[in-house]
């Protein structure tokens, strides 16, 4: 059953899970665990396991127990999703209270205030929760349960030594009335169940689907089965304390017994002496698998010995009470959780970043060695060409003369340096072949600045590059200068013919 709010009123639903759950209750020295599977009306009932702590010292205890729960666990065949705790009744205080307003977030934080007083002890060491029982008339009435914080410590450190990790601590009353509920056909008005154990039994009182009271009886099966006054009063004087504080409507007018049998002339005797009628019942009677899983048990059984494990794993997968006692350290770890499952979020974020730069670098470095080997492998082609011509030589039929003039662009870069074009304008530059004899090059073109021209053919005379002769040819046109010169190669003689072009 689950809880949520809307402005002023709190509503509950059942959301019944399918799931594998195992149950773990201790009773004195013995362990206990029963494997359901949640997600009908009724649990299915998979295994019924047991073992119990043999010790001769009160020190060893601990240790014996933790080794009794690791034998039922390696004696589990269905193996279940997650595992709960069945804490006992025994160590538990319980109060109805009422809370002067609605809304299940402002009841959450004031049922611890309201309980405070009654305590007798810090509330500190108080793990707590609580039931919602009714809203009337703008209040909202809770049964608050609660057990001091090293009772259960004590259990949970048997379970931490197994390797078990219970995602809740269910009360074994809650997991009974549950159980028994899911039993019945009628979920309305008030109804009192009587649960009877090997050495006392519990009377629950529910309210619709919500349980509203309880109370441990120091009477167990065979009390019940030969009444005495004592027993019947004690039943009685618990429905008139419950009747005393109840503020609703609404009388309890039968009695229901669970997990014993009684003869026809023992309920007859209950029901003159409690006034009212008595249906007893065995819950397992209605479960699937429970006999199956009876047979495989070796204990001898008692009173109620599996419902209240099971109740509280059928709690667990949402079908009854969900009184949990780890609700408190769950909040804790689950901001923990959260902030360690952002961390561990965004290390894998970190890390998926980083292995895609590795995997980034790696593609490139294979693409490089690839292209790497194809530089190589040309390299070592050019080498072998190289050698190759080297050890032929050219031949006789190459003609190497065009190898030793400059090429074409320096003596342009030349000329045209030495030559600018705001002082002389070249209207042709002639190269003769390699090889041509007669002259080089010929360069004609006109100046407006005969002395601007002769610099620059002085400037020009400096290159490395040819000589010249002395046959200038310059010509005066008005302000025009027109000019022919020509120039040799460095190691040519100077002739006066004419060039090849």
């Amino acid at each position: 059953m689950s809880c949520y709010k809307d402005d002023t009123t709190i509503i509950e639903e059942a959301m019944i899970v399918t799931a594998k759950i195992g149950a773990i209750e201790f009773e004195g020295d013995e362990v206990r665990i029963a494997v359901v599977k949640t997600g009908g009306k009724l649990p299915r009932v998979l295994e019924l396991q047991s073992r119990r702590a043999v010790y001769e010292n009160p020190e060893e205890r601990f240790e014996a127990l933790t080794s009794a729960l690791n034998g039922v666990l390696d004696a589990l065949k269905a193996q279940p999703a997650t595992y709960v705790l069945c804490v006992p009744g025994t160590l538990t205080i319980v109060r109805a209270l009422t809370i002067p307003f609605k809304g299940i977030v402002r009841v959450t934080k004031a049922v611890p205030f309201e309980l405070e007083p009654h305590l007798a002890f810090p509330l500190d060491e108080l793990l707590l929760d609580f039931n919602v029982i009714r809203e009337a008339e703008g209040a909202t009435e809770v049964l608050a349960v609660g057990t001091r914080r090293g009772h259960l410590e004590e259990q949970m450190a048997i379970l931490q030594a197994a390797g078990v990790e219970a995602e809740m601590a269910g009360v074994d009353v809650a997991g009974l009335t549950a159980l028994w509920m899911a039993t019945q056909k009628n979920a309305k008005g008030l109804r009192a169940v009587l649960h009877v154990r090997g050495k006392n039994a519990v009377l629950a009182v529910v309210y619709n689907k919500a349980l509203a009271y309880f109370r441990l009886l120091y009477f167990g099966e065979e009390q019940l089965r030969d009444p005495s006054g004592t027993v019947c009063r004690e039943i009685q004087n618990t429905i008139r304390a419950f009747m005393a504080q109840w503020s609703g409507d609404g009388e309890i007018d039968s009695l229901a017994i669970t997990g014993v049998r009684l003869e026809r002339e023992q309920v007859e005797h209950l029901e003159d002496a409690l006034g009212m009628p008595v249906f007893p019942s065995v819950m397992l009677d209605a479960l699937k698998g429970a006999k199956e899983s009876l047979q495989a048990d070796e204990a001898p059984g008692n009173p109620n010995r599996w419902e209240a494990a099971i109740g509280a794993a059928y709690s667990a997968g949402g079908g009854g009470l969900p009184i949990n006692m780890m609700k408190d350290a769950q909040q804790i770890h689950g901001a923990i959780r959260g902030v360690v499952a952002h961390l561990m979020f965004s290390a894998c974020l970190a890390l998926l970043f980083l292995l895609g730069c590795a995997w980034y670098f790696h593609e490139n470095r294979l693409r490089n060695e690839v292209i790497i080997e194809q530089i190589r492998s040309e390299i070592d082609y050019l080498e072998k060409e190289i050698e190759a011509m080297a050890a032929e030589g050219l031949g006789e039929d190459v003609d190497i003369a065009m190898f030793g003039d400059p090429p074409v662009l320096d003596i342009l870069n030349v000329v045209a340096s030495k030559m600018p074009h705001d002082k002389v304008a070249i209207s042709e530059l002639r190269v003769a072949q390699p090889g041509a004899r007669g002259g080089w090059i010929e360069i004609s073109g006109s100046t407006t600045n005969a002395a601007a021209f002769n610099e620059a053919f002085e400037a020009l005379k400096q290159s490395e590059l040819f000589q010249f002769a002395d046959d200038t040819n310059l010509r005066s046109q008005g302000e025009r200068t027109t000019f022919r010169v020509r120039a040799f190669r460095p190691e040519e003689t100077i002739s006066e013919s004419e060039p090849e072009s």
